[in-house]
C-alpha cells in the first residue's frame, strides 16, 4: 500500500473515531436524561436557542435526535458501515450547524459544529468514486 492511501486511511479512521466520540455520548444523553436548563445558561445558550431546545424535549422530538445520533454513532465504527454512518449524519450535522448560526449565534458551539460537518463532509467525500460509480452513472433511457 503506498503511502498516501495509508494517511487518507488513517485519517479517515480519525474522523470516524472523532464524529462517533460525538455523536454517541450526545445521542445517549438525550435518550437518558432531561435538560438542565441553568447549564445552558451557563455555556451562554438562552434565549430562543433555549426556548427551542425545550420545545424539542416537551414534544420529545428530542428522543428522535437522540436515536438518529445513537445510530449514526454507531455506524461509524464499524469499517463496512462507516460510509452510510457518515451520510446517516449529515442532516444531522447541517442542523446543528445552522441551529447555531440562525439561532444561538454561540461562536464556541458554532466552531465546533462546523468541524464536526467538516469531519463528516469528508468522509463522504472521500468515497465520492463509489457515489459517481452508483448514483450518477449514465442511463440510457430517462425512464
Amino acid at each position: 500500500m503506498e503511502l498516501s492511501k495509508k494517511i487518507m486511511t488513517g485519517l479517515s479512521y480519525v474522523c470516524r473515531a472523532l464524529l462517533a466520540y460525538v455523536f454517541i455520548p450526545h445521542g445517549y444523553e438525550k435518550l437518558a436524561a432531561r435538560i438542565n436548563p441553568h447549564e445552558y445558561i451557563d455555556f451562554g445558550l438562552k434565549g430562543d436557542f433555549l426556548d427551542f431546545y425545550l420545545i424539542w424535549e416537551r414534544t420529545n422530538f428530542i428522543w428522535v435526535i437522540g436515536v438518529a445520533q445513537l445510530i449514526g454513532g454507531l455506524l461509524l465504527i464499524f469499517r463496512r458501515t462507516y460510509f452510510l454512518g457518515a451520510i446517516w449524519l449529515l442532516p444531522l450535522s447541517v442542523g446543528m450547524f445552522c441551529t447555531h448560526v440562525f439561532i444561538s449565534h454561540a461562536m464556541d458551539f458554532l466552531y465546533f459544529d462546523l468541524i464536526v460537518l467538516i469531519l463528516n463532509l469528508y468522509l463522504i467525500v472521500e468515497n465520492f468514486k463509489l457515489i459517481k460509480e452508483d448514483l450518477l452513472r449514465p442511463q440510457k433511457t430517462f425512464i
